[in-house]
């Protein structure tokens, strides 16, 4: 070999833990940044269907008002007559 090869065999040998401790910090990264998009996503997705779902029941939910004071006042009626 000659001694241009060697060197350059040399120094990458004397640099390869550094690149390899820097090829990890940037798989590292990498995943945590898929990581963290893959969590927002089913958030957003599970929000967003939370979300339908309570607007859905919200608008099937219809509140009732009647008037039973004619009710109350045949119920009366039929109490005092039955005790005369």
């Amino acid at each position: 070999m000659s001694q241009k090869k060697v060197d350059k065999y040399k120094n990458s040998k004397y640099s390869r833990n550094s690149a390899l401790k820097k090829e990890r910090a940037e798989f590292v990264l990498e995943m945590a940044a898929w990581i963290l998009i893959a969590v927002l996503l089913v958030g957003w997705i599970g929000y967003s269907a939370y979300a339908k779902i309570q607007a859905k029941e919200a608008s099937v939910k219809v509140d009732t008002v009647m008037d039973t004071s004619a009710l109350t006042d045949y119920i009366s009626g039929l109490s005092s007559d039955s005790a005369e």
